[in-house]
């Protein structure tokens, strides 16, 4: 067998590191724009994972559209989406926002987006698809001593040049050091998942996929934020002050 070599990079979703663009079909209604669609085929959709972040937290949050006006949205309307985000500084960025390339888009998307959250204050952000706009959505990013005092990172138990077919562990660890005890969702808990990144050198090559999902952890309640009130229903990890946990993957 021709051996290849390629080095890995992990990365993590919503909970300790960002998310890149995760998008999953869903059924939903329809619309069209001004170059070859009509107004009214589109709804887009634009809503927080939780009300507030914290400052050094990965920031994700939903973004996608939803037929308005009949079951499908026309192939002429899967123009590429703008995120428009207003800084605490006054300052704007707009983010292209492309459509799934697998799956069925004709009856809407949505998925999971980020944004470099690391400035504390108000941010506002617009989601523009197909001339139709959502409404200006708040996103606080809050300062707290206790981000400060959690640390959650990927640690790879080797490093260097990697053969094809070689496993490779990975560990998820979460360390507690704040005088608090601390709840989050198991990885995969609320559908938010696990993304890699496989960067082989050479020959050049890039994949980007998921973690398999039967590895992780399901819950048949799937809220759109993680709160006290559904925290019960949702597989979690409660760590105790000064308490660790870990979770190991192979690559």
């Amino acid at each position: 067998m021709r051996r290849t070599r390629f080095c890995a990079v992990l990365i993590a979703s919503a909970f300790s590191a960002c998310f890149a663009s995760f998008l999953v079909s869903a059924s939903l209604k329809q619309r069209r724009s001004q170059d070859g669609t009509s107004a009214g085929d589109v709804t887009p959709i634009l809503r927080l994972e939780k009300p507030k972040y914290l400052l050094g937290e990965a920031v994700r949050f939903w973004v996608g559209v939803e037929p308005k006006n009949a079951p499908v949205i026309p192939r002429e309307a899967w123009r590429p989406c703008s995120l428009e985000i207003t800084k605490p500084d006054g300052s704007t960025e707009t983010q292209l926002v492309s459509w799934p390339s697998d799956g069925m888009p004709s009856r809407g998307w949505s998925g999971g987006w980020s944004l470099d959250g690391n400035r504390a204050g108000s941010y506002l952000l617009v989601l523009e698809c197909g001339g139709e706009k959502t409404k200006p959505l708040e996103l606080i990013v809050e300062r707290n001593e206790i981000s400060n005092q959690i640390s959650a990172e990927f640690r790879f138990e080797r490093s260097g040049v990697i053969n094809i077919g070689t496993p490779v562990r990975v560990v998820l660890a979460v360390q507690n050091n704040s005088p608090n005890t601390i709840q989050f969702p198991e990885r995969g808990a609320m559908s938010e998942g696990v993304s890699l990144r496989v960067i082989r050198n050479n020959p050049a090559f890039r994949a980007d996929f998921f973690y398999p999902w039967e590895k992780l952890a399901s819950s048949s309640a799937l809220p759109d934020t993680y709160t006290w009130d559904v925290a019960s229903d949702i597989p979690s990890v409660v760590l105790k002050p000064g308490e660790h946990f870990e979770q190991h993957f192979v690559l």
